[in-house]
């Protein structure tokens, strides 16, 4: 690294102190629903989220010049280090989360390339950086953020999903990629749930995509699935890309999209299991499809237009 590559990194760190404004303590606690953590817990959140912001920075470009020279033992040793933990939230159900923490034990990529655990070590260094943007924008909105446990995909999650994408390269007669490849192009591997008001839900897109540009993220893809009359599921996706570069994932439910979605969960599971039949696929895609269509349309959802920018 050199000494301008410094520099370019330096600058980027202390925008996003700057954006976060760790030293607005009572803030930081109001985003967090924390207000009565005491000002020592609230300084150790700031403390976790500014080195995700500091280390990403860095050390993006440590793991990256390290795997390239192929010192990979080196790059899996610094990025299992860069993260210190998640941020404690507390939900709509008055309940005490910690963001990621559905990993913090499931997060060794068993039988995969060094680089592939080097690309998941990342996204969960970023998380808590990430995570504090999303809960202050749903702060800002008056939403909330469901599952947050699950802000960061499991291991074993990841590692099922290398097998399904080759398993399916294969059964198309095609060499399926390296594995650290389908890590590094999963955009799902930190995801997020913001819960909104059912006939809020077009507004709420918007505002959410204006407020993440003001912070410095780019918005790649609105997904809104309404738009797709014959979907088995209704929801609106947003993928977007971090300030440090790092692809994440935001689902935008209402109460009523979200129980639909766990009261249909098991049905999606069957449903995408390779040895599930043709016969039997078309059956769970009605029965999830009909779960979904019993609910009213979001006002004004239709009118909320999907977009793509051109990679």
């Amino acid at each position: 690294m050199n000494c301008e590559e410094i520099n370019n990194y330096a600058k980027k760190v202390k925008s996003y102190l700057k954006n976060t404004k760790l030293n607005d303590l009572s803030r930081l606690m109001q985003i967090t629903r924390m207000d009565n953590i005491g000002r020592g817990k609230a300084l150790l959140i700031a403390g976790v989220v500014a080195w995700s912001a500091f280390a990403c920075s860095f050390g993006n470009v440590n793991s990256a010049s390290a795997a390239s020279i192929g010192l990979l033992g080196q790059a899996g040793m610094i990025t299992e280090g860069m993260r210190l933990g998640g941020i404690p939230y507390r939900n709509r159900n008055g309940k005490i989360v910690v963001s990621g923490s559905a990993s913090m034990d499931d997060n060794v990529l068993e039988g995969c390339q060094t680089k592939a655990q080097v690309a998941y070590n990342m996204a969960r260094a970023n998380e808590p950086r990430i995570t504090l943007d999303m809960l202050d924008i749903a702060h800002r909105l008056g939403t909330s953020m469901d599952g947050l446990e699950y802000s960061v995909k499991t291991a074993s999650s990841v590692k099922s999903k290398i097998e399904r994408k080759t398993d399916k390269a294969l059964q198309a007669g095609e060499m399926p990629k390296e594995d650290y490849e389908y890590v590094s192009e999963t955009g799902d591997l930190l995801r997020y749930t913001q819960v909104v008001k059912h006939d809020e839900m077009a507004d709420m897109v918007r505002s959410t995509v204006e407020l993440l540009e003001e912070k410095g993220y780019t918005v790649n893809e609105v997904d809104n699935k309404y738009l797709n009359e014959d979907g088995r599921y209704k929801a609106v996706h947003l993928n977007a890309t971090s300030p440090s570069g790092q692809q994440f994932e935001i689902q935008v439910h209402s109460a009523e999209t979200l129980a639909a979605s766990r009261a249909t969960h098991t049905l999606y599971e069957e449903w995408r299991k390779p040895e599930t039949t043709a016969q039997r696929k078309a059956e769970l895609y009605t029965q999830i499809k009909g779960t979904y269509d019993s609910l009213p349309l979001p006002k004004n959802i239709m009118n909320l237009k999907s977009f793509k920018l051109a990679s």
